[in-house]
């Protein structure tokens, strides 16, 4: 069996039962494993948040950083060139929106991975001077800046990088929501609340930027979408209970998710882990009060699941043999795959599903392994020792995806990515039992191969353990 250690994983450990039916069974992990597992990744998320906080403070910060260039010679050696603002943005493969997003993902990224001790106190300082930059009316790095539309606070963004007096602007929903969450999880993070009164001005700024009866005729794709729920329901976490700005937050929420529920029944296709991030975060937000609301999430959630492992989707037809086709069996598990982790790490602290917990482990550990930047795994560049300083703990891409975007770089959320992932992760392995089993009831070990920009081998999702 194909890493067997990586899972003995995953053992399903049935709880007892009250009823003929059979019910769900529990997750658990063999204890070695787990915390062999749990050390591994807790190791990488700690250097992934150092990255991200000494890339966002790069010439002084707020949000610098933002994409290095890499130019390779014939002998393999590199000259490196920083875009740290998004005026820098290379506009034939890139744009200001996605550069402010990336930019509000990382912040917010960096605050959301203090349970593990890698966030404040240790980030405080950087953490607060963003937090600074957010509550001014025009966030440069960023090209950002806030009007006053009918009485509330909205985000505008250039359309053009090159645009010298920021005449032509935009204004776009996720980016407003994204906003939203950044300043509202920060200040929770470094316990700013003060900033919270500044947060629910930008939320009636979203409602009157986006409103209901525009939801179908405005042009914003599932993803982005996506992104707005997940923003949303990750603000609502942190909001105090009694608080009429969640209040009016989470109704917003529930009518929006309805909003999104329709278009994924009608869309197959439809697919995020945005939309997998939110779902999780809401499942667990004690905001859903009825049986049946919670299981309409779980439900959603765990069609997430189905339609990323290809379950129950008949997508092609050989004779008489229907096969299903999802979407890891369209990207492979070679490459780097911290983007759908992103949402399926989440995913599996709320679903009772083994090869989830397969899938998310086997997939993290290898793009830790093959993706990321230590002090020894350089990775498949060699870069001045300067350089490598300044890369330590980041992530890069797998050359095929790095083609089809059309650059050689290492950008913010490549890191991004694999930091949100990594904490999802951990907080997953909180809640999975660790049992230890009987020596002869182990299969032989066989440990992934260690260090960045080694050749990564195929996960391949070990056969379902017997339920005891």
């Amino acid at each position: 069996r194909h890493h067997g250690a990586m899972l003995l994983s995953a053992l399903a450990v049935c709880q007892p039962l009250r009823s003929e039916a059979k019910k769900k069974a529990r997750v658990a992990l063999e204890a070695a494993f787990k915390d062999r597992i749990t050390e591994k990744l807790s190791l990488s998320l700690d250097i992934g948040t150092e990255h991200l906080a000494r890339r966002l403070g790069l010439t002084g910060g707020p949000f610098a950083g933002y994409e290095m260039d890499i130019e390779e010679a014939e002998d393999k050696s590199v000259a490196t060139t920083w875009r740290q603002t998004c005026s820098e943005v290379e506009e034939s493969r890139d744009s200001v929106e996605y550069c402010a997003l990336r930019q509000l993902h990382a912040l917010t990224a960096l605050c959301d991975a203090a349970p593990s001790g890698s966030g404040p106190p240790k980030a405080l300082p950087l953490i607060k001077k963003h937090l600074s930059a957010l509550s001014q009316e025009k966030i440069t790095p960023l090209l950002l800046k806030r009007i006053k539309f009918d009485g509330v606070d909205i985000w505008v963004h250039q359309t053009k990088a090159a645009d010298r007096y920021g005449d032509l602007v935009d204004a776009s929903p996720a980016l407003q929501a994204s906003a939203l969450m950044a300043l509202v999880r920060c200040a929770d993070a470094t316990g700013e609340k003060k900033y919270f009164a500044e947060a629910e001005s930008w939320f009636v700024g979203l409602k009157k930027m986006y409103p209901e009866q525009n939801w179908n005729s405005t042009l914003v794709s599932f993803h982005k979408s996506a992104i707005i729920w997940e923003s949303l329901s990750l603000v609502a976490s942190h909001l105090r209970e009694e608080s009429t700005f969640r209040a009016d937050l989470l109704k917003f929420v529930a009518t929006f998710e309805s909003f999104l529920r329709k278009y994924w029944q009608e869309n197959p296709e439809a697919w995020s882990f945005a939309s997998a991030r939110a779902l999780a975060i809401r499942y667990k937000s004690k905001t859903l009060k009825s049986k049946k609301q919670r299981a309409l999430m779980r439900t959603w959630a765990q069609e997430h699941v189905d339609r990323f492992l290809g379950r129950g989707q008949p997508m092609l037809s050989e004779g008489s043999k229907v096969v299903s086709e999802g979407i890891f069996a369209k990207i492979g598990g070679r490459g780097y795959t911290c983007g759908p982790l992103q949402g399926l790490a989440a995913l599996a602290s709320i679903l009772r599903d083994v090869e989830l917990v397969q899938v998310v482990l086997q997939l993290l550990e290898k793009d830790v392994n093959s993706y990321q930047f230590s002090a020894s795994s350089p990775g498949p560049w060699k870069f001045p020792t300067s350089t490598g300083e300044d890369v330590v703990g980041g992530f890069f891409r797998d050359e095929n995806q790095l083609k089809m975007e059309k650059r050689s770089s290492l950008r913010v959320d490549d890191a991004v990515q694999c930091v949100i992932t990594l904490t999802q992760a951990l907080r997953t392995l909180e809640g999975i039992v660790g049992v230890t089993l009987e020596a002869d009831s182990t299969s032989e070990e066989t440990p992934q191969d260690e260090g960045a920009g080694g050749e990564a081998t195929e996960p391949v999702v070990p056969e379902r353990s017997a339920e005891l």
